[in-house]
């Protein structure tokens, strides 16, 4: 069933206020903002103790936070760090194992993405998956980008895996309510550069 037109203007006018908040940051308030979130989720106890682990790229031409030192901390003590592809199959998030930068190739929206050749981990394997978006808020809900592809594979991992779902953003992205609808995944905890938010699991949009 289509959302309400009501709750699709309301995703609408929140990304439209995140993408403009995120673009006003200046490039040495990022770089120290993502520094402060990469050190509350390398504090993370699942996350120390996870053997493999979703990353994702952050998007400079989106100004998103960066989790690239969290996740190379879990590269230094041996686990397995993978990173999204989009396909066209299901789930159409995959996740792959990078060796390097040559490995890395533009996707479908010139997103650097791993190359298909590229190991695959299936998300019921993960045991931290963290997630981008453009608002969060305390119960668990996430407003990613409209494509529903975290979505996806947050369902599957609902289902058949044990990934803890995390959503990593700066502080001001996380609002006392972000809209969802049925088809909205929620996350496990919040991470951002003040803090860490613990999400009920029963959460429901």
């Amino acid at each position: 069933m289509a959302p309400a037109p009501s709750l699709v203007e309301e995703k609408r006018a929140l990304r439209r206020a995140m993408s403009d908040r995120r673009a006003a940051l200046l490039p040495e308030e990022r770089a120290e903002r993502s520094r402060a979130a990469s050190r509350h989720l390398t504090e993370l106890p699942e996350l120390a103790a996870a053997r493999a682990v979703a990353g994702f790229l952050a998007l400079a031409n989106r100004a998103e936070i960066d989790p690239g030192q969290a996740l190379a901390e879990v590269g230094r003590r041996g686990g397995t760090v993978v990173y999204p592809r989009v396909t066209s199959g299901q789930p159409r998030l995959r996740f792959h194992w990078v060796s390097g930068p040559d490995d890395l190739r533009p996707g479908a929206y010139g997103i650097l993405e791993p190359q298909e050749a590229c190991p695959e981990v299936a998300p019921q394997d993960l045991d931290v998956i963290l997630l981008p978006g453009l608002a969060f808020d305390p119960a668990g809900r996430r407003l990613g980008y409209g494509g529903g592809y975290y979505d996806e594979v947050g369902g599957l991992v609902r289902r058949e895996g044990r990934a803890l779902l995390v959503g990593v953003g700066y502080d001001f992205q996380l609002v006392d309510r972000c809209p969802g609808g049925d088809e909205d995944v929620t996350i496990d905890r919040v991470v951002t550069d003040a803090r860490v938010v613990r999400c009920p699991r029963e959460s429901a949009p």
